[in-house]
């Protein structure tokens, strides 16, 4: 209901999967993406996805992990890891060109007709997020930015982003964040699928 935010509540969203003679009553505590589902289903069905490493025949990259291990064998992921998501806009014209496309704008009634006005005047501020197993980043350019250590502030309360105490570590994730936002920017696939684009059929039974 907020585009602007990146609460846990928001992000942090269970994942339940399984695997036939998978392993069984695991839960494991690795930080996961949405990315690594269908890196992980492109895995199972034997399709490279890993890049173009030193795997031959690897179809693009997608900077995803695969849950393989973990769904097969119990084995935990990297605990170390960090993950992003993003979220937001500017402008009410970045997501709703023609109007709000889910409150109805004639009646000023209507539970979210305040939030609606809000945004088509002000937008959603733009965020970018980076969090590990103990510490969330969310920088906005035009909004207010926030650091959380979730260790000892699980319901992220307490905002350290420009507190002096934790100048080094906003630092050493800001960099961490601007280094992924380079490594995933403008990618483009080396090869072509060699399934390459359907052919549209006009009749519409293709």
């Amino acid at each position: 209901k907020w585009p602007g935010a990146a609460d846990d509540v928001l992000t942090r969203v269970p994942l339940f999967a399984r695997l036939p003679n998978g392993a069984r009553n695991i839960v494991a505590r690795a930080p996961v993406s949405l990315f690594d589902i269908p890196h992980t289903m492109c895995h199972l069905q034997g399709i490279n996805v890993d890049g173009d490493g030193p795997q031959l025949g690897a179809v693009g990259g997608t900077f995803a992990s695969s849950l393989l291990p973990t769904l097969r064998d119990g084995t935990d992921g990297d605990l170390r890891r960090v993950v992003r998501a993003e979220g937001g806009f500017s402008s009410w014209r970045d997501l709703h060109p023609g109007g709000s496309d889910h409150v109805d704008m004639g009646n000023p009634r209507g539970m979210y007709y305040p939030r609606a006005v809000e945004e088509m005047a002000e937008g959603s501020p733009k965020w970018v997020m980076a969090r590990n197993l103990t510490h969330k980043l969310v920088y906005r350019p035009r909004g207010v930015s926030e650091l959380y250590d979730l260790a000892s502030d699980p319901r992220e309360l307490d905002n350290l982003w420009g507190k002096p105490s934790a100048a080094p570590l906003q630092g050493a994730m800001e960099r961490e964040l601007l280094g992924w936002l380079v490594e995933t920017a403008d990618v483009t696939p080396i090869r072509m699928d060699p399934r390459r684009t359907p052919k549209w059929d006009p009749s519409g039974r293709g």
